[in-house]
């Protein structure tokens, strides 16, 4: 719910037909409402999930305008800021270097502050960043290949376009490819990372992704529009992503590409079939996400009825997102800490507090911290007591049990 104090900006939501093969038959999953809190306003977000009944192609079957999504990425969206990799570097790095040559042009949409750019300017490729996101914090960021918009960069001039973790976020896919494809050369590559439906369903479903891919899916969408799949392809760089490499072949279909092929389309009862059961995990995992963050909020209040103490939620991510609403409605004093350069300082949703570094702890007189690390929540509990942090609790919020 929003906050009844902050305006809440609302979208027009249209219904758009399936961005892999055309056809208007949707097969509901289900809906999501969410309220981001952002800097300024609340923004609701309302996804109607659907599998297309044609093809199984997983999607939001509603898209919102593009000046609500704009307001909203500029609003609430947390980037990764500061120059810090929150990727594998070298491997990213290296994927880049076994398809471009050296010193090629290389076209990053979707840079974010520009670090990965950095990288691929210090290995001795020319490099342009560009983020709609962070156009109006350029000035701000100290690498001089971030400029204010794409316009400024030669139509098929790059030896290379990448995005990573772009075109889940994109309101029409098909729309977006061409335009990145307009940017490359004959023969150019292209590379692109998303989230892996297939595998990692719940965090494809974020509450920002509007477009759902498994490896099928992106490339047969890369193949409709004149792409031809590299027959090596790079390893993801991100947990629960997928990585695709193509090169393009054919420009004819860049600019008008051809339908989804009867061998896809052949495919799609067994990927609407896939694509409930993943959906159905989702839920699932999500529920259970939602009843672990629910016991370690009740496992604070009874570590602090009185709820004066200051909890801590170590770790700014979906579990904390979970844990401090609930949190707030007991304690007066709720932060989120995390060590990452590049959440420190950024708003947090449902907190007036910006995520902290986890030394904001040591001045607190009464403790109680909520761990929310899936892989590290043992060794940050050890860290706490080495600190010698005296804390009422020490809470799992993965789980939802008490570790001290």
């Amino acid at each position: 719910m929003a906050a009844p104090d902050r305006p809440l900006r609302r979208a027009s939501w249209q219904v758009v037909a399936c961005d892999l093969c055309g056809a208007s038959r949707p097969d509901v999953l289900g809906q999501r409402e969410i309220i981001v809190r952002g800097r300024r306003c609340d923004h609701q977000m309302v996804f109607a999930d659907a599998a297309c009944g044609q093809c199984g192609f997983v999607q939001a079957l509603e898209r919102p305008d593009d000046a609500f999504l704009m307001d909203y990425y500029r609003d609430a969206h947390i980037g990764h800021r500061g120059g810090e990799l929150h990727f594998d570097g070298p491997a990213r790095l290296a994927a880049v270097a076994a398809r471009v040559p050296g010193g090629g042009r290389i076209i990053e949409i979707g840079a974010n502050d520009g670090a990965f750019c950095a990288e691929l300017s210090k290995a001795g490729y020319d490099a342009f960043g560009f983020d709609p996101v962070e156009a109006d914090e350029a000035s701000g960021v100290e690498k001089g290949f971030l400029e204010a918009g794409i316009a400024s960069v030669a139509p098929r001039s790059a030896d290379a376009v990448i995005a990573y973790y772009v075109l889940e976020h994109v309101i029409e896919a098909g729309a977006w490819l061409r335009s990145a494809l307009a940017l490359l050369k004959d023969g150019g590559v292209l590379i692109l990372e998303v989230p892996d439906y297939t595998t990692h369903p719940q965090d494809s479903l974020n509450v920002e992704h509007l477009l759902h891919f498994t490896p099928e899916t992106l490339r047969e969408l890369l193949e409709q529009h004149g792409l031809e799949i590299l027959r090596d392809q790079p390893a993801p760089t991100v947990a629960y992503g997928q990585a695709i490499a193509a090169r393009l072949r054919d420009r004819a279909l860049a600019e008008s590409p051809r339908p989804a092929s009867n061998a896809y389309l052949s495919g799609g009862p067994a990927r609407l079939t896939a694509a409930k059961a993943a959906y159905a995990e989702a839920m699932a995992d999500r529920a259970r996400r939602q009843q672990a963050a629910e016991s370690a909020a009740r496992l604070a209040r009874e570590a602090d009825p009185s709820g004066t103490a200051s909890v801590f939620i170590w770790g700014a991510n979906e579990y904390a997102e979970r844990a401090a609403p609930l949190l707030a409605q007991a304690f007066s004093s709720v932060q989120v800490v995390d060590k990452s350069a590049s959440k420190i300082g950024t708003p947090f949703p449902g907190l007036a507090a910006p995520v902290a570094h986890p030394d904001a702890a040591a001045e607190a007189k009464a403790r109680i911290f909520l761990l929310c690390s899936p892989n590290w929540n043992e060794q940050i509990a050890a860290e706490i007591a080495a600190q010698g942090w005296a804390a009422l609790a020490v809470i799992d919020a993965v789980t939802g049990e008490r570790l001290a």
